[in-house]
């Protein structure tokens, strides 16, 4: 394991100890102000609806993005590339599932109601080739290894609790009789600051562990940093297309249209498949972070895509 390597998972564990340490903090904090010592109702509360979502959460993720299993044969290159990639990651191959939606994706989920799932969309297949695939995969099956769906529920419970007290405490301001109303809104809106702080720290961890998964792609599949960054890549394009063009019409200005390898507003999705992982990872990794976008990643779950393309280029082989 290389310094950095070691550095990021210190850091990463550090946000979590910060995520639990202001969470019992800024909750004790707010619970004496309100003169209530038992917090274990409100936490049992909270936490029993995100067990329960957990628990049944896939199911109502297939209704939501027509989620069906792949049947036997079908797909045969994908399921083999989850076969190897499962293998050297040392964990239960998952089931593979096929999201019937347009939108260019891949997402792992499960519970043990339901068991480990990978769904890859129609999209994807649409958008990458079949190497591509398999290093998104080798991402997806990480956040499974890393255990990640259990991680982030453990953490998205504690800003979920400060956010029930404020709002539990502001709507008694609406309705208090005993003169107490100024004080319960305070209390309300200090739980709302607390819930918005913690809740920036929460996507912080997400973010550490989207990056964790793509170093866990480089480490399980052949040439995993290229093919990865050469997916992502275009997938960022794809974006890009999609939400600056009209049903019959692009907008792309003169400006906008000299910033890609190829003209946006002649480019059909379906060829992002013929287009080399050189050209597109040139084009998005050649650019530069903007304060816009520096600030937006503060909101996001996911790394910058031109963050994540120039770790995994350090990740190269």
């Amino acid at each position: 394991m290389d310094l950095g390597f070691l550095k990021f998972r210190l850091s990463m564990y550090l946000t979590l100890v910060l995520i639990v340490g202001f969470t019992a903090l800024f909750i004790g904090f707010i619970l004496s102000l309100a003169g209530i010592t038992n917090i274990f109702i409100i936490t049992g509360f909270v936490a029993i609806i995100n067990i329960v979502e957990w628990l049944y959460g896939p199911k109502l993720i297939d209704l939501i993005y027509h989620v069906r299993e792949a049947k036997p044969g079908e797909l045969q290159e994908v399921r083999d590339a989850i076969h190897r990639i499962s293998e050297r990651a040392g964990i239960k191959e998952p089931k593979l599932m096929i999201a019937d939606i347009d939108m260019p994706n891949a997402f792992a989920y499960g519970s043990p109601v339901t068991g480990n799932r990978v769904a890859v969309t129609r999209g994807l297949l649409r958008i990458l080739n079949t190497q591509e695939i398999e290093a998104v995969l080798g991402h997806e099956l990480g956040h499974i290894r890393h255990r990640d769906v259990q991680v982030m529920l453990f953490v998205s419970v504690l800003p979920a609790i400060l956010y029930y007290i404020a709002y539990t405490f502001m709507l008694s301001s609406f309705f208090d009789e005993r003169g107490n109303a100024s004080v319960l809104a305070i209390i309300g809106f200090l739980s709302f600051i607390g819930y918005f702080i913690l809740n920036l720290f929460v996507l912080a961890f997400s973010r550490s562990r989207e990056t964790y998964a793509d170093i866990h792609a480089t480490q399980v599949v052949d040439d995993g940093a290229k093919k990865l960054r050469g997916a992502l890549a275009k997938l960022y394009i794809y974006s890009y297309v999609v939400h600056n063009r009209k049903p019959k019409e692009a907008k792309v200005t003169s400006t906008t249209r000299a910033l890609f390898i190829i003209d946006p507003s002649s480019l059909n999705p379906d060829d992002l498949k013929n287009l080399s992982m050189e050209e597109a990872i040139e084009y998005v990794s050649s650019r530069k972070m903007s304060t816009l976008e520096k600030i937006e990643e503060l909101f996001s779950t996911h790394p910058n895509i031109i963050k994540r393309l120039n770790l995994l280029k350090k990740l190269e082989n």
